[in-house]
């Protein structure tokens, strides 16, 4: 009869059985032995330090969409908004031409009316120089400006610049897209007659934010010192246009596309090779070694290990692994979604030349495809200036659990302490 092995304490027997001694002194076994160690222990450690990568297999939403930074800033944006109460007159005029004009198009919602913190964001802070430096535009995106909840409240009169109204010639249109429901034609005219509007104040850059997102504190200097490196940059790029700045994205988009895998699997069985050849060139030059490196050990590392830690590399997450890092970034793809553009005035006219009401997208796929079209650049400022903080859409029920999933994971990053000018 086979016995069958069995381990024990001690020194190897007749009988068959495997001592303790025996397994531990056996170069594959100790290798899986400290492999399968330090595997657990990365395992435990990445469940802690990415799960707010949602291209990480450890990703958890439960945790990752925390407020952390948000809470504040809305504390802050509230308060702005609520002391607008107090004050008796507009603006002081801005200069002429405005540096930055911000055109916001704000519709009524379901359920609360982010605009307010919007606004409350991005004046927040703002020293008059600044303030007078901008100016704020904002369209009330019904044929009766009197339907939205904001109508009449206090702020609404007192810090914006100027709240534009449809011309008279719009209103039957704007009534038939909104009792059908065509709010992509009806999105598209908002947004670039908002776009025209910035345009003929003259400003040197126009800023086109949406109603529900939150702006970090310090956001201006921030925006004009990206607005440098970008012009610094194409500077070099003789003949080359670029389209906006983008001032939020969402990290979702930044995995592993599929498009790059014949990339990463020329590299990863290089890195297999490479690592599995100097195993082999160390065993024939290093006599110390080749007890250790048996064929088996050898196998057992290139065989198990290596492709185990090749898997473990791409589950960890492609922004965890490759972040990006602080300052303006080249984003011609990948990048999602329309929340905050800034315009150079240069790009304005020919932009809403090729706009197009009948087209079936959304604004940001347009000014994507007429940007592929044209070769125009696109930039982001890394990190993100704006969080969406929308989870209800005024698409309709149907946009709901993509709104509240469009976010941006370093945005909360920020210190929750006020920021300053840096």
């Amino acid at each position: 009869m086979r016995l069958r092995p069995r381990i024990v304490l001690g020194r190897a027997g007749n009988d068959g059985s495997l001592s303790f001694q025996y397994l531990v002194t056996r170069p594959p076994v100790t290798i899986l032995a400290c492999f399968s160690i330090l595997y657990l222990f990365l395992v435990q450690y990445l469940r802690q330090a990415n799960y707010r990568d949602p291209t990480s297999y450890f990703f958890d939403p439960a945790r990752a969409y925390e407020r952390i930074y948000s809470t504040d800033r809305i504390e802050q944006a509230d308060a702005f908004i609520q002391s607008a109460k107090l004050q008796s007159a507009g603006p002081e005029p801005s200069q002429q031409p405005p540096v930055v004009c911000i055109g916001v198009v704000t519709v009524k919602r379901r359920e609360d009316q982010y605009v307010r913190r919007t606004i409350g964001s991005l004046l927040e802070g703002l020293p008059n120089e600044e303030r007078r430096s901008i100016y704020l535009n904002i369209l009330v995106g019904h044929a009766e400006p009197s339907e939205h909840p904001i109508s009449g409240e206090k702020w609404i009169e007192t810090l914006p610049d100027k709240v534009l109204e449809y011309r008279k010639t719009d209103i039957a249109r704007i009534q038939q897209w909104e009792e059908g429901g065509w709010y992509r034609n009806k999105t598209i005219f908002d947004y670039t007659y908002l776009l025209n509007d910035c345009y003929a104040t003259g400003a040197r850059y126009i800023a086109m934010i949406e109603d529900d997102t939150l702006a970090v504190e310090g956001w201006y200097p921030r925006v004009l010192e990206a607005l440098k490196d970008i012009e610094k940059e194409m500077e070099r790029r003789a003949g080359v246009e670029w389209v906006f700045l983008r001032l939020f994205y969402t990290e979702e988009l930044f995995g592993w596309n599929s498009e790059n895998w014949p990339i990463y699997v020329f590299w990863s069985f290089m890195s297999w090779a490479i690592i599995t050849s100097s195993l082999i060139a160390v065993r024939s030059r290093l006599r110390s070694m080749q007890a250790f490196l048996s064929n088996a050990a050898i196998l057992t590392i290139s065989g198990v290990c290596i492709p185990a830690l090749g898997a473990f590399f791409f589950a960890s997450g492609r922004n965890s692994i490759w972040p990006l890092t602080p300052g303006i970034h080249e984003m011609n793809k990948f990048g999602c979604c329309s929340q905050g553009y800034v315009y150079p005035r240069d790009i304005v006219a020919p932009l809403l030349q090729r706009t197009n009401l009948e087209t079936d997208w959304l604004v940001d796929m347009m000014i994507e495809d007429i940007a592929d079209d044209e070769g125009w650049v696109r930039w982001a400022r890394t990190p993100a200036l704006l969080q969406h903080i929308g989870t209800s859409s005024p698409k309709g029920h149907g946009f709901d659990e993509t709104a509240g999933q469009l976010w941006n994971f370093g945005f909360e990053l920020y210190e929750k302490l006020r920021l300053g000018r840096s």
